[in-house]
């Protein structure tokens, strides 16, 4: 029998005087670039060597041809071998250097010695609950299943880092996309939704709402314009303007208008495009009629009538289309939604300013639709239908034709 042994010498005084001149280095060089240029070179220089030798469990095993000096990383995929190697002191991906290598070959008695044993520490001090005093440890080198060079198990680390990173990015990109946890502002779909319950938005993308969806949208333009033209907006307008002319400031005016920038609001849905819409004493109604238009029924909202119906035009409570006219502006009277367009109200009809008061809805505004209440609990489930009913006939008499 023949043992070839080499052992490292941690006393070398070649290496020792290598680090003294690596560490006696006088230069002028700003420490802080030489780190983070040292600390690139060397991720490149990682990511190349494992681009040679493979990553993770495909990487190349060196167990048997690494040497005294080399520092490796031992990798164990199943748990109880994991749990039996740390118990003699080698802890899967922890760096150890090699102290010690031994070539066994021929014969013992009767057993074959064809062993490779190492003889390893940690290269770098470890928690305190995982210090021991018995390193360095011998171990056959068989015993553990891969054992990676540092660079490769390095960059191995980095890459899948950073691809862990990126999944983490890439959902939070597709969950804001897609996705929004939103807050109930306000009184106006009571009692579906109460003031500062908490609803999942989910986008519109491959649907389109239908009608009793509850809506998530941006303020359209014309729900400025029906404000602006309101009593009160005009009221306001009237009092800027004096206080222009007087030379004074606008700023003081008793009379001020909410803006709508950067606000979004949630309503039901009660007409689609080609419904025929209108409203009734203030509820919106959808006819369905037969072809010939001698039969219809009515789909009517029972929203209830708005709390200040004086503010806003006369026609926003009775009218045979959906849409509204604002000042001088000419609207096409057409009973039916065109593609795109969407009659919405609030179900609680004293608090919601709706398509009642500026029209339909175009599609470009609906961010998605609220299935879901998820807070508080104990309103925590699917949102309520709205207050919808079918009725034979209408009472036409406010109606503006």
């Amino acid at each position: 029998m023949s043992i070839i042994s080499t052992r490292f010498n941690p006393n070398n005084r070649e290496i020792q005087t290598i680090l003294s001149e690596s560490t006696s280095d006088s230069t002028s060089v700003d420490i802080e670039e030489v780190v983070e240029t040292n600390l690139l070179s060397k991720l490149i220089s990682n990511i190349r060597t494992a681009s040679k030798d493979g990553f993770g469990t495909k990487a190349r095993n060196i167990g048997s041809t690494m040497q005294v000096g080399d520092v490796v990383v031992p990798l164990c995929g199943n748990i109880e071998k994991r749990q039996s190697l740390a118990q003699i002191g080698l802890y899967a991906g922890v760096e150890y250097i090699i102290c010690d290598i031994q070539e066994g070959s021929g014969k013992e008695g009767e057993r074959l010695v064809d062993e490779r044993i190492a003889t390893v520490k940690p290269a770098y001090p470890l928690r305190e609950h995982l210090e021991r005093d018995d390193w360095p440890i011998s171990l056959s080198v068989d015993k553990v299943p891969l054992w990676l060079p540092k660079a490769t198990y390095e960059a191995g680390t980095a890459i899948g880092t950073l691809a862990l990173a990126g999944t983490y990015l890439a959902t939070a990109l597709v969950i804001s996309t897609f996705v929004r946890i939103v807050v109930v502002p306000s009184e106006s779909m009571e009692p579906a939704l109460m003031p500062r319950d908490v609803v999942l938005v989910t986008r519109s993308v491959l649907t389109r709402p239908k009608v009793n969806d509850v809506v998530f949208f941006n303020p359209p333009r014309e729900l400025d314009e029906a404000i602006a033209n309101s009593k009160i907006g005009r009221a306001a307008a009237k009092e800027a303007e004096e206080a222009k002319q007087a030379g004074g400031d606008s700023s003081n005016n008793k009379i001020t208008i909410a803006s709508t920038k950067g606000k979004q609001f949630i309503k039901r849905v009660v007409g689609v495009p080609r419904d025929r819409v209108g409203v009734s004493n203030s509820f919106p109604y959808v006819a369905i009629c037969n072809n010939d238009e001698s039969d219809c029924t009515y789909r009517v909202d029972r929203t209830g009538a708005y709390s200040r119906p004086d503010v806003f035009a006369d026609e926003s409570w009775n009218r045979v289309q959906p849409t509204i006219q604002f000042g001088n502006e000419v609207v096409d009277n057409s009973q039916t939604l065109k593609p795109g367009e969407y009659f919405v109200a609030g179900d609680n009809g004293a608090r919601s300013v709706d398509s009642r008061v500026w029209g339909p809805l175009k599609a470009k505004y609906i961010f998605g639709t609220a299935k879901f209440i998820i807070f508080p609990i104990n309103h925590f489930g699917p949102i309520q239908p709205g207050p919808f009913t079918m009725e034979d006939t209408l009472d036409t008499s406010k109606i503006i034709q």
